[in-house]
């Protein structure tokens, strides 16, 4: 029986090692890195213009909400998309900012109203 897994181990060893040497000295192409950068820096722009757009439908969705209820919290923006708090403050402070909400009173009681 032992004389079977030594005749395995063998096998297993020999096939490993022909295996390492036919793949020695190749590398794996990375689009990041490859000579063609013109490819990834349109992939790159792509992407932040699609994380632009996603983020400008949110505080269109923020906005709208505190329009319909007459105010919006932090928490309620967390709610609304599922996302972590500090996200939450800052598409809220971004939209206080562009002076599109108020910020009124401060700590824990703070909430925002559309702007006139």
């Amino acid at each position: 029986m032992s004389l079977i897994y030594l005749v395995i181990f063998l096998v297993g060893a020999l096939v490993g090692g022909v295996t390492y040497r036919q793949l020695q000295g190749r590398r794996v192409e990375n689009i990041f890195t490859s000579p063609d950068t013109d490819e990834a820096d349109e992939l790159r722009e792509e992407a932040g213009k699609a994380v632009a757009d996603r983020i400008a439908k949110r505080k269109d969705r923020i906005l709208q909400a505190a329009l319909e209820q007459g105010r919006i919290t932090n928490d309620g923006v967390e709610d609304l998309f599922c996302i972590s708090d500090r996200t939450a403050s800052v598409y809220l402070r971004q939209l206080t900012e562009e002076g599109r909400l108020t910020r009124q009173g401060v700590g824990r009681g703070t909430f925002y109203t559309p702007s006139s």
